[in-house]
């Protein structure tokens, strides 16, 4: 039997209104699995709808989509991951004409632009931020993310180092970065991600003024990936001084912090190896080896475009039902 054409637009209707609810009520997971199933055509129906919910209704639908795109871009699906997202900065994009401080809206356009980045898809980071910077130009967080799409321009392009106008080509695009990162500083000091970024641009161009900018984020950190990332690069900026017993210290404070990630065990296992001890760092990595549950290491995320884990945390909390 034929099903009326409006019938079936009904009952995607409900389909997607019990998906958001779905997703609102703490059941994340599944719901952006099934949403992530569906065809274009669906999607693209379901953001329109969206656009008319209330603002609880708005934030949960938003998610939904992000949750189903970064599944997609992660599976290779990336046409389909992207029209997620986009159909969740439509979502977004109706939010605004709302009044408010739209920290959700600020919050969520930068950390999708960090999701942009870290796919490789910088023509559509950028894009993300220039809208996003017309709207919101006093949000730091996009400063910061506009910094790291500079980053990972330099990361992904070839220099050759007997060039001195590819050097300075380089050079010009990290003093850029770093201009991005004082500019969130300016309006946020207690940013503490603009602090180790902007050290990590002194720490790659060896500008003696990254110590400060870590010492800085390590003081300002109310986040535990924050304060790891800070002791990873003090022992690494220790490392490369040979001031190898300061930079166990701080990979040991980085270990502590998070006991489940790669990064610190290798470090330590490259200062025991400098300092002659070869059997404790076949200690170092055996237990890494022995733990149980690895962790997401966000000192990957950092080098690889910025990816937000902290932002998509808070991001989520939002999109609980009240």
């Amino acid at each position: 039997m034929l099903v009326p054409s409006g019938a079936r637009a009904q009952r995607a209707d409900d389909r997607y209104d019990a998906l958001v609810r779905q997703y609102a009520r703490g059941d994340q997971q599944d719901a952006a699995v099934e949403l992530a199933r569906w065809s274009r055509a669906d999607v693209s129906a379901a953001g329109a709808r969206a656009a008319r919910f209330a603002p609880d209704a708005q934030r949960a639908a938003v998610m939904l989509h992000t949750d189903a795109g970064i599944a997609l871009l992660s599976a290779s699906a990336t046409n389909l991951g992207v029209l997620h997202l986009l159909t969740a900065s439509h979502i977004v994009g109706a939010m605004r004409d709302r009044r408010g401080d739209h920290l959700f809206e600020r919050r969520w356009l930068s950390f999708v632009a960090t999701v942009y980045t870290a796919n490789g898809l910088l023509g559509s980071a950028d894009r993300t931020i220039r809208d996003a910077l017309s709207w919101y130009s006093r949000e730091p967080l996009l400063y910061v993310a506009r910094g790291a799409l500079g980053e990972m321009r330099i990361a992904m392009t070839f220099v050759d180092l007997r060039s001195g106008n590819q050097i300075a080509r380089r050079d010009r695009a990290y003093d850029a970065a770093a201009a991005d990162y004082r500019r969130a500083i300016g309006l946020d000091d207690r940013l503490a991600i603009a602090h180790l970024r902007l050290g990590s641009v002194h720490f790659t161009t060896h500008d003696g003024r990254a110590r400060e900018n870590f010492d800085a984020a390590l003081e300002r950190a109310t986040e535990v990936r924050d304060r790891y990332l800070a002791e990873l690069f003090l022992g690494a900026l220790a490392e490369r001084g040979d001031r190898l017993d300061e930079a166990e210290r701080a990979y040991t404070a980085a270990q502590a912090l998070a006991p489940g990630c790669q990064t610190p065990y290798v470090a330590l296992a490259r200062i025991d190896h400098a300092l002659g001890r070869a059997a404790r760092a076949g200690e170092a990595a055996a237990a890494f080896t022995a733990i149980p549950e690895k962790s997401n290491d966000p000192w990957w995320d950092f080098h690889l475009g910025g990816f937000d884990q902290v932002s998509l945390a808070w991001l989520h909390a939002q999109a609980q039902a009240p």
